[in-house]
């Protein structure tokens, strides 16, 4: 019972961690990395990847910007099992830099079976050239 809880309620979830190839980028941009998934305590069944461009104010709530990539998957991921797939898009060119306060992030969701969600987020620098 209580390794059920876990698995249902943090740590025995699969993790997932998208890494970049690097961290500064310019509007029009190719970004790439890989999605690195980590298998929890259980064997668990991933339903899908999600990857979303969010734009982020000082005291608020990220908005999204844009959905970047969805990867349906219908796998089961053992305990501790790791896995990696490419990731890659292009930054939109039309992106507000002239707010200096303003972040933009990529917002990494793992969906499991039962809408059960772990989520990464990783910062990105868009910088004019």
């Amino acid at each position: 019972m209580l390794a059920k809880l876990f698995n249902w309620f943090g740590p025995g979830l699969p993790k997932v961690d998208l890494v970049l190839s690097k961290t500064e980028y310019v509007p029009g941009e190719k970004v790439t990395g890989s999605f690195h998934l980590i298998g929890g305590l259980n064997q668990q069944t991933i339903q899908r990847l999600e990857c979303d461009l969010m734009k982020k104010r000082p005291g608020e709530k990220p908005t999204l910007l844009q959905p970047v990539t969805t990867v349906l998957m219908n796998r089961e991921l053992d305990p501790k099992e790791e896995s990696e797939y490419p990731f890659h898009f292009v930054l939109p060119e039309a992106l507000d830099l002239e707010d200096l306060e303003t972040t933009y992030l990529l917002q990494t969701k793992l969906v499991l079976k039962n809408d059960v969600k772990t989520s990464d987020t990783d910062e990105i620098h868009i910088v004019i050239r």
